[in-house]
């Protein structure tokens, strides 16, 4: 399994907590991605902000958040999140 795929699988983008974002019990967020004052992107396997129309998974997400190249921020979540890929085995995840 390639790192997208691996990544794609574990990781819903509400994992994305773990970089900062704060996601309220009802799945809405102030994006990060524009000059939001009020929660308007719904985050949960994917996100998409009904402001700006940012859409995407996990990875688009991380690569957005940290101006990464998708194959970078896919790699990134492998790491942080403990995933194993392309028969890498990887530590087991941090608590997140």
């Amino acid at each position: 399994m390639n790192v997208f795929e691996a990544v794609k699988q574990a990781v819903p983008t509400r994992q994305a907590e773990y970089y900062g974002m704060q996601v309220g019990r009802n799945g809405m967020a102030c994006c990060p991605f524009h000059d939001d004052k009020h929660p308007s992107m719904k985050v949960d396997r994917r996100f998409h902000c009904f402001g700006c129309q940012a859409d995407g998974d996990v990875i688009d997400c991380v690569s957005r958040l940290f101006g990464q190249k998708p194959k970078e921020a896919a790699i990134k979540l492998a790491e942080d999140f403990g995933i194993a890929y392309d028969g890498r085995q990887k530590a087991t995840a941090r608590p997140h």
